[in-house]
């Protein structure tokens, strides 16, 4: 499996062990996109065990015992990579997807809509 190396954290809390690299695609089985991973840590703050902590390079931040995360070498076929976290990851000097999968990757976001109300109307 291919491996990048990680950014360092700024801050780093105690029982906290931060990643040196990760595999270069992440998937959430509760998301819907798959996101690039720029920072990576793992938890020992429970009694239930270890929690893993991502951060992605669009900004998000992904908190987990890590039985909904998957790592990928390339985004499958059918899914959609987080075009927010391509372009910065790309523009920090990472290989593209499209280079990595060998082929194209849709690349994409989710937009949030208001169901609650009628905004046609004046």
């Amino acid at each position: 499996m291919i491996k990048f190396p990680l950014e360092r954290k700024k801050k780093v809390f105690p029982k906290e062990f931060s990643w040196t690299s990760c595999s270069p695609f992440v998937e959430n089985s509760r998301g819907v996109l798959i996101h690039r991973p720029r920072t990576g840590s793992t938890f020992n703050l429970h009694r239930t065990g270890p929690h893993v902590g991502l951060g992605y390079w669009c900004g998000m931040h992904t908190a987990s015992d890590g039985k909904n995360l998957t790592f990928l070498s390339v985004p499958p076929d059918d899914r959609i990579l987080c075009a927010r976290c391509e372009a910065i990851a790309v523009a920090n000097g990472l290989p593209s997807a499209d280079e990595l999968a060998g082929r194209h990757v849709h690349k994409g976001g989710v937009v949030a809509v208001a169901t609650c109300c009628d905004r046609a109307k004046p």
